[in-house]
């Protein structure tokens, strides 16, 4: 039975909020996918900076240049092993000497589609990184 008015017509108590309920419930759900998104966008930076990172610690370690880019590759290959990342790295040995540096690139391209995002979204995510080669390391 619908309530009544003292004047005979019909309440609309509570209509607001159904209205705010399917007015709301699609924005929230769009806010909510947004927060993930940015979140696991943040989250893909730290860890190919982290993948740089290590990588220019292995090239740094490497007897040789041609040792450097191996090193660095492997590096990264275990540092994103069991992920559906596709990464790519570039090393600069030109300072590869006692003393001198070494850095590596590493861009890895972040598959988003897990996330209920159309298919095929992506991310493409760079990490730099500059590792000094210790003045005083022994050969190997």
């Amino acid at each position: 039975m619908t309530p009544k008015r003292a004047s005979g017509t019909v309440s609309d108590r509570g209509s607001v909020s159904a209205e705010m309920v399917v007015l709301a419930t699609p924005f929230m759900i769009l806010v909510a996918v947004f927060l993930i998104f940015c979140g696991r966008a943040a989250s893909a930076v730290i860890d190919v900076e982290s993948a740089a990172a290590a990588a220019a610690r292995a090239a740094a370690d490497a007897p040789t240049p041609a040792g450097a880019v191996t090193a660095a590759k492997d590096a990264v290959t275990a540092t994103t092993a069991g992920s559906a990342w596709t990464c790519t790295t570039s090393t600069n040995t030109a300072q590869h000497d006692r003393g001198g540096q070494v850095s590596v690139t590493v861009t890895c391209v972040v598959p988003m589609s897990d996330l209920g995002l159309p298919v095929g979204a992506s991310k493409t995510v760079h990490g730099t990184a500059t590792e000094p080669i210790a003045t005083y390391k022994a050969d190997t």
